[in-house]
């Protein structure tokens, strides 16, 4: 759940707010009377689209029913690091008598595209 998203539109929506009072309060200055409710009205649209999108059609995407479970053992894969060299799981939690035991996080961005 995006909880830092909804902190930026709080915040936006003060902001929003407090501009309102201010251009109403002065609206040959700020042109508060024309501007300020069509702003109004795309911010809210905004947030709608927002909600919608996170609520609504987020409950409808697939299930990811090949993603591991929590506590269950990643099967071993090969990937590129940064530098271009292949770094395998094995090779990452692989223990020597010199060295500690290792852990890895791995995150599953769950994505549908």
């Amino acid at each position: 759940m995006p909880w830092a998203n909804f902190l930026i539109f709080v915040v936006g929506f003060i902001l929003l707010f407090a501009g309102l009072r201010r251009a109403f309060s002065q609206p040959a200055f700020y042109r508060g009377k024309i501007a300020g409710p069509i702003l109004t009205t795309l911010s809210v649209a905004a947030l709608a689209f927002f909600c919608l999108t996170i609520f609504s059609l987020g409950k409808h995407l697939p299930p990811s029913a090949q993603a591991p479970k929590v506590g269950q053992k990643a099967p071993d894969f090969a990937l590129s690091d940064t530098s271009g060299k292949t770094v395998s799981l094995a090779s990452l939690l692989s223990t020597s008598a010199t060295s500690p035991a290792k852990g890895v996080v791995l995150i599953f961005y769950r994505g549908y595209w």
